[in-house]
């Protein structure tokens, strides 16, 4: 998301990107189809001595990286026409500024806790010493009024949903950007399989998808499963990664692709007929909409934002393995139903495409500074 936030911004703005990492942009370009490397942003760095402290949490998924972003941003904002988050979650950027939301995560428990910001730094320390804060809501000086100020987008009218429900305000969907295949195999010359596209961990339920589909090919015989994934380095990961290489090991019609550049993905995608998400209550699900962009027919777990991808379409949306071994049989049986959902997902398409993306993000961004201006005026 961040890299197609830079694509849509870097030669209309001056851009700057305070980041935790470094960079490598031509990594960025190979495996999200940007064009960045060689662009004209500027990059800030955090603190090196604040760097390699924080960096002594063992925890990968920490966010204290992110708490001391927050409060470095409070610093930097008045240098700027508009200051935008693009993390995971809801960020406290020091005032009104345009917050793009994929995860909510802090509304799973941010009511339990108080803000402390305005406390003085005993009150602060006894605030968590008892439990009614976090040490990263007093690295990062949070406050959940000031994230309220900002104009959210989110990746789903789903997740719209949640931050509404949570927070009391609106959020406008900007569905994230998917990049398309150049060339697809026509519907008749592709295979008769299925490809499952996510990193290997735990929570992707491809394991649950293994199942669903065994059960398929007691009626479909020839029936193949691509895994296109990652390998993360978490203990879950490691787990989910060990775990599939057995089972691929054990069943010739399952096939591992690890770490595919973005043109293997696509040419994988474009050959399959079928795509699998078995993810419970995904945000948004960026893996079938790129099945849905490759003319794919993708089912999905009845939860969440991706059913959206699919236009809820009951055909195509599952909440027990075998209601999904159910469905798939009777689409993969009938040709004219498979004609049928083709019909009906490819008016679908144009909304996740990344043309569409920049095209709204750059009428956000334009929004957002003018209303700036507008309140500075006033």
């Amino acid at each position: 998301m961040a890299a197609w936030i830079m694509e849509a911004l870097k030669d209309d703005y001056e851009l700057t990107v305070l980041t935790w990492d470094r960079a490598d942009l031509a990594a960025l370009d190979r495996f999200y189809g940007t064009s960045l490397d060689g662009s004209n942003i500027s990059w800030i760095y955090p603190n090196p001595v604040a760097r390699a402290f924080l960096n002594l949490d063992p925890d990968p998924e920490s966010i204290q990286p992110i708490a001391y972003l927050m409060r470095y941003c409070r610093k930097l904002r008045d240098g700027y026409d508009l200051v935008m988050g693009a993390s995971m979650a809801e960020m406290d950027l020091g005032g009104p500024g345009l917050l793009y939301v994929h995860h909510p995560d802090l509304s799973r428990f941010w009511p339990a806790f108080r803000d402390c910001h305005d406390l003085s730094f005993g009150a602060q320390m006894l605030s968590v010493l008892k439990g009614s804060t976090r040490p990263w809501m007093v690295l990062a000086g949070y406050s959940v009024n000031r994230m309220k100020q900002n104009t959210v987008l989110t990746n789903s009218n789903w997740t719209a949903s949640v931050v509404g429900r949570s927070y009391g305000i609106p959020a406008r969907t900007l569905y994230p950007p998917v990049t398309a295949p150049v060339w697809v195999r026509p519907w008749e010359e592709r295979e008769n399989g299925f490809v499952c596209v996510g990193r290997w961990h735990s929570i992707k339920r491809i394991d649950w998808a293994i199942a669903a589909l065994s059960k398929v090919r007691g009626r479909h015989s020839g029936v193949s499963l691509h895994l296109a994934g990652t390998r993360g380095k978490t203990a879950p990961e490691r787990a989910c990664y060990a775990n599939l290489v057995k089972i691929a090991a054990s069943n010739d019609w399952i096939h591992l692709h690890e770490s595919l550049s973005r043109e293997r993905l696509l040419e994988l995608l474009g050959r399959v007929r079928y795509g699998i998400h078995a993810r419970e209550g995904e945000h948004f699900g960026i893996a079938p909409a790129e099945m849905l962009l490759a003319e794919c027919i993708p089912f999905v777990h009845n939860s969440g934002g991706q059913v959206e991808i699919v236009g809820q379409d009951a055909r195509l949306c599952f909440n027990t393995p075998d209601e999904a071994a159910s469905k798939i049989a009777a689409v993969m049986a009938d040709s004219t139903e498979q004609r049928s959902i083709l019909d009906s997902l490819a008016p679908l398409r144009n909304r996740f495409h990344a043309a569409q993306f920049v095209r709204n993000i750059r009428e956000a961004v334009r929004y957002a500074i003018q209303n700036r201006e507008v309140a500075a005026r006033a």
